[in-house]
């Protein structure tokens, strides 16, 4: 799997319960893509700031990595790996 970094702003629905975050669809390019399945997640500090990491397959069988910055409550779409 070779993944394309995009950094890309993406509008995403996500859930928020329990301090916990879960992408649920996002848009990109034009074109809505569920997630499927969410096949990690972590995080990692840029000074004050925390960001989230969304490892996620959509309903195909690409591949994205979604990125939620706490600081402006942007969605980014980081990574992707189209078809598999």
């Amino acid at each position: 799997m070779i993944f394309e970094d995009i950094f890309e702003p993406v509008e995403v629905i996500s859930h928020f319960k329990n301090g916990q975050i879960r992408p649920l669809r996002f848009k990109w390019n034009g074109r809505v893509y569920k997630v499927h399945r969410v096949d990690g997640h972590w995080s990692s500090s840029q000074g004050y700031n925390r960001q989230f990491h969304f490892s996620v397959m959509a309903d195909t069988s690409d591949r994205f990595e979604l990125l939620f910055n706490s600081a402006n409550f942007d969605w980014q779409l980081a990574r992707v790996c189209l078809d598999g």
